[in-house]
């Protein structure tokens, strides 16, 4: 139900390191900080990007909350690319909108969108019904500025990582 190269977890550390991926050798030297997730995945933060030390700021935070992270992994230089918030939604309706779903989530008042063009639309539809159908909570990621949803996931626990 992921994009790929995407994880929603908790974060349990963040340290600082020199050390360049060792599939980035054309990269000049950075300074990195290592973002280790409760799964055993962990992914860089480049300092050298202002973003990052915005994100950093907010993964700490979501630590200290134990809250999940979604994040998007660079595989080759195990950069973090993005950054977005699972939220934990109850799912109350789905309705067609033209090219795309409109999905009411408890208790935000914005609206919520699933397009059809995202690759993974079948099975995202199918997590959000069975939500709705079973009144489930899962943790929702979507984009910022478009409110479309990108990613569903049953909720683990409090606190805890969302199930794959």
């Amino acid at each position: 139900m992921a994009r790929p190269n995407s994880l929603v977890d908790d974060v349990t550390d963040l340290s600082e390191s020199a050390e360049l991926p060792s599939a980035a050798p054309e990269r000049p030297a950075a300074r990195y900080i290592r973002v280790a997730f409760a799964t055993g995945r962990t992914g860089l933060l480049d300092m050298t990007a202002d973003r990052s030390r915005i994100w950093a700021d907010v993964l700490r935070s979501l630590r200290e909350s134990r809250q999940p992270a979604y994040v998007e992994v660079d595989p080759k230089t195990s950069v973090i690319t993005e950054l977005l918030l699972p939220i934990h939604y109850t799912v109350r309706r789905i309705q067609p909108a033209k090219d795309r779903l409109e999905v009411e989530l408890e208790i935000s008042h914005a609206r919520h969108y699933l397009s059809k063009s995202n690759p993974q639309f079948d099975e995202l539809r199918k997590a959000l019904e069975d939500a709705r159908a079973s009144q489930t909570p899962v943790l929702v990621t979507e984009t910022l500025n478009e409110h479309e949803i990108i990613d569903v996931r049953p909720v683990a626990g409090e606190g805890g990582a969302a199930k794959e």
